[in-house]
């Protein structure tokens, strides 16, 4: 195990090679998994020496941890990246629901490859899995702090169950199409999966 202290370069050199081997580690792990994809090779790809790979980071499992929080914070930033998630209206918040599940639809269109072997590192390595757990606690406070912001117009009452079903209603519904695919039409599934949150938030069809 190498030893060396880890550099967190503040050079745009260091930083732009730094980014060559996160890049690089994200392509392997997508094309041949985790378990599959060493060091060495990600050095290459990243056409860097596997001793520069060691210069930024310990070894391949710390990569992939980071690589993972760098995704999931692009998804959350491209679902939530609205003016207002306050809701003026009933109408208005079907139409922010409508607008928040495409958003999360084409959010894991960035490397369905990759989010598959994540879900399967999610389940076979610890590490992943409470990097996966504290993430996943902030969307749900980010959910949380949504419906407590229209709490005026809800039909739930118990806001933190609400949240971790729609998290987990939600993510089960897209991970469908986009990573194992379905027999369902997408836009079938996605309209409907609008029309269930909309119902059971707001407790009416309009």
């Amino acid at each position: 195990m190498n030893q060396k202290k880890i550099r967190m370069p503040r050079q745009e050199r260091g930083i732009a090679t730094r980014n060559k081997i996160l890049e690089a580690g994200r392509k392997l792990f997508s094309e041949k998994g985790f378990y599959k994809t060493n060091s060495k090779e990600i050095a290459k790809a990243a056409g860097v020496a596997t001793g520069t790979f060691y210069m930024y980071f310990k070894d391949k499992k710390p990569l992939f941890l980071e690589i993972f929080a760098v995704y999931y914070e692009q998804i959350l930033q491209d679902v939530l990246n609205l003016p207002s998630l306050q809701v003026q209206s009933i109408g208005e918040a079907e139409e922010i629901i409508g607008i928040l599940v495409d958003r999360l639809f084409a959010a894991h269109n960035i490397e369905p490859e990759f989010h598959r072997e994540l879900i399967a590192m999610i389940y076979s390595d610890r590490d992943v899995r409470a990097l996966n757990d504290k993430l996943e606690k902030k969307v749900i406070s980010l959910v949380e702090a949504f419906l407590k912001m229209n709490r005026s117009f809800l039909a739930v009452e118990d806001l933190e169950t609400a949240s971790r079903l729609i998290l987990r209603t939600a993510e089960e519904v897209v991970h469908s199409i986009r990573i194992f695919g379905s027999d369902v039409p997408a836009d079938r599934m996605l309209n409907e999966l609008k029309r269930m949150l909309f119902c059971y938030l707001f407790g009416r069809t309009k």
